[in-house]
């Protein structure tokens, strides 16, 4: 069974910033960090590690914040059809 893992990014346009987030099934975080860097084009051999990465989105410049594995449990409130991440 494949874990959860919440990879974490902030963006930046002039001087405006928000923060994104992606939610990645992988076997292991290095797997998870794989899937996001392919999904976001982003050239990993440049950086030193992916704690140094940066890309663009669109208008936005965006870096890497962090990763953690999340737990996925069934949501209470509408009878288990949903799901939360915790």
């Amino acid at each position: 069974m494949k874990n959860t893992f919440e990879l974490g990014y902030k963006l930046r346009y002039s001087e405006i910033e928000d923060w994104g987030s992606e939610l990645i099934k992988a076997d292991s975080i290095k797997q998870a960090l794989n899937i996001f860097a392919k999904s976001r084009k982003i050239l990993t051999k440049k950086f030193k590690s992916f704690e140094d990465w940066t890309w663009e989105e669109g208008i936005w410049f965006a870096r890497f914040k962090n990763i953690n594995q999340v737990e996925v449990i069934k949501c209470p409130n509408c009878g288990g059809t949903g799901s939360i991440h915790v």
